[in-house]
């Protein structure tokens, strides 16, 4: 994902010594989703790409002090070393002193399938798995897999951003940090004003409401009885019904495009959709709350303990429903634009305090001090972001809002107090 990409820009701003680095094809379908790198070190032939990888970790030990690596299962510099035990870098890199950081991609990524799902069917009366295409294949989905690769976290990794999933199983340890940190964004590329190339205007009536949602790898997610974990089916039948009903909605549905190009679309829907049974919000929600969009997201606040509760979950403006209950919550969003406007209004501050990539950056660092010295990794009470300031909101129907120049910033200070 992008998430990196933009990380990087705002540690360099804050002078570090940053880069991303990508080992993948191209060619990959999974580069819709990036917006670039500072390093590619794959190639067509086997060997070369060995070399240019042994090279770069040769440079990597003179000149950096942190690995951070995202995907599950993925922890090593050379991919030969992927599913060993012990990775031969990894343990080299550690014996020189030098850290390791990871960042949790889902459901999968250190939380036990059985722990998930009991998770989930205390809020949902049934478990998120019973949506999952891979609910039934152990080879990608199991207690043992997964407990393994959290024994290996365990054993090599400084910090863990789980990145607002639970606290369950190998993510409750000290090591991890529940609150978002490295799943940020640019907020002048998600940006309500966001003018609309030519090319990807949509042609609407003025009274329409435009309902976006989107699967990545759509038929590849899919279960045989037509479920999936986004709640698919639920959304369209939902749709269906409203306009079965006289209002005036259209569904935007998107797969596979180019996540940059996305955003054009998503700053032309009046709502957005994005899960309905994960119970943690995603991509999808995180880019619909920063272009300021009102944004269905089914939310389970549920934490094995009180004290694990997290603070960004008490604040996010995201209108929580169910496969059971989106209907409703799209049926009173759709005859209710005054509510769109104030719940996107508060969602757009919710994602600059809590996904901003300069604000991103600036909790970073503070955790990276903390491991540096040797600490255990504490989320911090307080950090700064840039705010870039209003224009006029002309997209769509949403209600114009009078503002300044979007070149305009405005320091802002969070806490979570």
């Amino acid at each position: 994902y992008y998430h990196f990409h933009y990380l990087a820009q705002a540690l360099r701003r804050r002078n570090w010594d940053v880069v991303t680095v990508s080992i993948d094809n191209p060619k990959l379908s999974s580069y819709t989703y990036y917006h670039g790198e500072d390093i590619n070190l794959y190639h067509d032939d086997a060997w070369i790409m060995r070399d240019n990888i042994a090279n770069f970790f040769r440079l990597a030990k003179e000149r950096y002090g942190l690995f951070h690596f995202a995907n599950d299962h993925v922890m090593a510099f050379d991919p030969y070393n992927y599913y060993l035990d012990d990775p031969p870098d990894i343990v080299e890199w550690k014996a020189l002193g030098k850290k390791v950081a990871y960042t949790s991609s889902g459901c999968g990524s250190a939380l036990l399938k059985t722990s998930v799902g009991n998770w989930s069917r205390q809020a949902l009366g049934h478990t998120v798995c019973s949506r999952c295409r891979w609910e039934n294949e152990p080879s990608i989905c199991s207690d043992e897999r997964i407990g393994a690769w959290g024994e290996k976290l365990l054993k090599y990794a400084d910090v863990v951003f789980a990145e607002t999933l639970p606290a369950l199983d190998y993510l409750g340890r000290d090591t991890v940090i529940t609150e978002p940190v490295t799943m940020c964004m640019d907020p002048t590329i998600w940006y309500p004003e966001l003018e609309i190339p030519e090319e990807h205007l949509i042609k609407r009536d003025p009274d329409e409401v435009l309902i976006y949602h989107a699967v990545g790898n759509y038929q590849l997610r899919m279960r045989e009885e037509g479920l999936n974990i986004k709640g698919t089916s639920f959304v369209l039948d939902a749709i269906q019904r409203l306009e079965q009903e006289g209002y005036p909605v259209r569904l935007i549905f998107e797969t596979n495009k180019l996540n940059k190009e996305l955003r054009y679309t998503q700053a032309q829907a009046d709502i957005i959709v994005d899960q309905l049974n994960f119970g943690r919000y995603g991509a999808t929600a995180r880019e619909g709350m920063m272009l300021g969009k009102p944004t269905i997201s089914f939310v389970n606040r549920n934490e094995p303990h009180p004290e694990q509760q997290l603070q960004c979950l008490k604040e996010v403006p995201l209108v929580s429903a169910t496969e059971t209950t989106v209907y409703e919550a799209l049926k009173d969003l759709v005859q209710h634009p005054g509510k769109r406007l104030e719940i996107g209004q508060a969602s757009r501050q919710y994602a600059l305090k809590w996904h901003s990539h300069d604000g991103a950056a600036h909790r970073y660092e503070q955790i990276y001090d903390q491991i540096m010295a040797g600490k255990k990794p504490q989320f911090p009470e307080s950090w700064t972001y840039f705010e870039p300031a209003k224009k006029k909101y002309s997209i769509g129907n949403t209600p114009t809002l009078d503002g300044q120049p979007a070149e305009a910033c405005l320091l802002a200070n969070a806490t979570t107090r």
